[in-house]
């Protein structure tokens, strides 16, 4: 069945069909029900051509990610782009990737999507701390959604989690239970997210009247290397020097924290508390460490389905107030948290 022959089957017009299932807000919910059950149970699929000719979209949302990271290898990454295709197909979205090498490269990428009309809508991840994409987007008038937020006075929509009051809160707990040397394991520092993650680490051990130790807090790629290769570090300082807990920004950094601490004769939730933010991975599972780790929680997949519904209805209803979300971040407390050892 063709856009015709469906319009003539309920009587409508094709143009009003064709919002209906593009989801333009000047068509009433019966219609949109009526023409979407119709279409469902005659088997109508809009091809790409008669949506562009229709709404003048794609029906295409682009995302680009740096050649420089290897963010397909990357657990976290790939967990958000699942969650971005899966709702994405059910709004009748593709999503597209494309890989840039630099800054340049990667402004050029923007620049040509623009102007070979190929997406409607960029999903932009991994923000810096200042993150001159927002200023590209806005010149080159490309709708767009950020993953995270960054420091722009300019309006722009975004979906974030509370990473300060995520990491405030995990640090509090380890004070709480009497840690006074606490590590911080984060991210790259070039980012917002580990910038955030940063101050509420350091909030909460200011309310202890505790100093932050440059040696204690360590930013890089949120990988297992990285997180051994610090843990190497730091356990090995004499006893009175070395960190009793340990804030991990990513359940990477924490597997290897643990093998470290099982190699030195260290039981994690005694000698050495460790608690992790976990993004709800398919691949990990915090409760299956052992011992079962204390976590944040906010799933990743999650974030990557709600930012996909975001950006449709962005572009949907352009005139609507931008999206702003950031969503609270939870905190499980398991075994591998306890008092501090006494010395």
């Amino acid at each position: 069945m063709n856009l015709r022959e469906l319009a003539e089957l309920l009587k409508l017009s094709q143009t009003t069909v064709s919002r209906a299932l593009n989801g333009f807000p000047e068509v009433s919910e019966d219609t949109r029900s009526r023409v979407k059950a119709a279409a469902d149970l005659h088997g109508y699929r809009p091809s790409a051509a008669a949506r562009r000719l229709a709404t003048g979209q794609s029906g295409t949302l682009g995302v680009v990610f740096p050649r420089e990271r290897n963010m397909l290898g990357d657990l976290i990454f790939t967990e958000f782009l699942r969650g971005c295709v899966e709702r994405a197909s059910e709004l009748g979205y593709d999503i597209t990737l494309a890989m840039a090498r630099g800054q340049q490269t990667e402004e050029a990428v923007y620049r040509r999507a623009v102007r070979s009309a190929r997406v409607d809508g960029m999903i932009l991840s991994s923000p810096l701390i200042n993150d001159t994409r927002i200023d590209l987007m806005r010149d080159i008038q490309m709708p767009y959604i950020l993953h995270g937020r960054t420091e722009n006075t300019t309006p722009y929509p975004y979906l974030d989690i509370d990473n300060e009051g995520a990491f405030h809160k995990a640090t509090k707990l380890l004070c709480d239970l009497g840690h006074r040397r606490i590590a911080l394991l984060n991210g790259e520092s070039k980012h917002n997210y580990a910038h955030d993650r940063e101050r509420g680490f350091r909030k909460a051990l200011s309310e202890y009247g505790i100093s932050a130790r440059p040696e204690m807090i360590s930013g890089h790629l949120m990988v297992e290397q990285h997180g051994a290769s610090v843990a190497s570090r730091l356990l090995a300082l004499p006893v009175p020097e070395r960190p009793t807990a340990m804030v991990c920004s990513s359940l990477s950094h924490a597997l290897g924290v643990s093998k470290v601490a099982r190699q030195l004769g260290l039981r994690v939730g005694h000698e050495l508390s460790l608690i992790a933010h976990d993004d709800r991975l398919h691949e990990i599972h915090s409760e299956a460490f052992d011992p079962p780790l204390t976590a944040t929680q906010s799933s990743i997949g999650e974030a990557g389905q709600r930012i996909v519904e975001l950006l449709v209805n962005h572009l949907r209803d352009p005139e609507a107030p931008l999206p702003k979300e950031v969503w609270p971040v939870d905190l499980v407390v398991r075994a591998s948290t306890g008092p501090a050892p006494k010395e």
